[in-house]
């Protein structure tokens, strides 16, 4: 006979300096990208240069990979909250807004860097 023990689901504990991390993130990425994004103007800065400014399909493409990149720091703070047994749920929707998020941050940088638009 199996123990009871095994058979209860612990949620996730993620502490509340790491869920406030998130929520500026996720709060920092959508406001940063959502002006930048009005102003057709997302600056990225460069470690040890000038860095680099997206206008036209580039910024609307950086900006969909900031979108992204904030669901995915607000889905660790749900995550804490939520009680159910569905992790693996969540490390799926992290693994599926992190590669989208890629995608779209480096198509961005590349329709910036070669001025293409659509």
């Amino acid at each position: 006979m199996k123990d009871l023990k095994e058979n209860i689901h612990t949620p996730n504990h993620i502490s509340e300096e790491e869920r406030m991390k998130c929520i500026l993130f996720a709060a920092a990425l959508l406001i940063y990208g959502t002006i930048g994004w009005f102003n057709d103007d997302i600056y990225i800065p460069g470690k040890r240069g000038r860095g680099i400014h997206f206008h036209g399909a580039a910024c609307t493409l950086i900006y969909g990979a900031f979108i992204f990149g904030g669901a995915n720091f607000i889905s660790v703070v749900v995550d804490h909250y939520d009680k159910r047994n569905n992790e693996t749920n969540y490390q799926k929707f992290a693994k599926v807004t992190r590669i989208i998020g890629l995608v779209l941050l480096f198509s961005g940088m590349i329709f910036g860097l070669f001025k293409l638009s659509w």
